[in-house]
């Protein structure tokens, strides 16, 4: 039972970060209103280009949140949540996509001529896939995973009761 759930911690990482790359791709696909751009200075500029950023983060860190809290949340009492299988899993996806990344700028040139910060802010560029959504996952599955050592230790609290 708890290589079983090490195992599912580790395919949910795998799982999470993959669905989180391909909805900011999505995402960074939707234009954001005039309005709301013209705040941040004019097209292309880095405060505009973080604040888009960002913006495309947040829906991914509210998903990284809800999935690692489902997946570390423990279903009986006294069971530690399994972050570092979860952890894993994140890592080997990033550096799948990080090499899968790679490889795809170096088929394509017209990266040479973009600027570093849309290269790493742009969630449909490779190799990063927009920095930002990756801590936004990783900052999410972090702070679900304190929300499930919460959990257990408020469990263990009312159990001796």
């Amino acid at each position: 039972m708890k290589h079983s759930r090490r195992i599912a911690a580790f395919a949910s990482g795998l799982a999470l970060y993959s669905t989180a790359v391909m909805l900011g791709g999505s995402l960074a696909g939707l234009r954001l209103p005039l309005t709301l751009t013209a705040l941040w200075g004019h097209s292309e500029s880095v405060p505009q280009l973080l604040a888009e950023a960002t913006v495309y983060a947040m829906p991914i860190f509210v998903l990284a949140l809800s999935w690692s809290y489902v997946t570390l949340r423990p279903y009986r009492r006294g069971r530690w949540p399994a972050t570092a299988w979860c952890l894993g899993g994140l890592g080997l996806a990033w550096l799948a996509w990080l090499m899968y990344g790679v490889v795809c700028a170096a088929d394509t040139t017209s990266f040479v001529a973009m600027p570093l910060s849309t290269l790493l802010l742009s969630p449909r560029v490779p190799p990063l896939w927009g920095l930002l959504n990756g801590l936004a996952v990783l900052v999410g599955m972090l702070v679900a995973a304190a929300l499930a050592r919460r959990h257990v230790l408020l469990q263990g609290l009312t159990r001796h009761r």
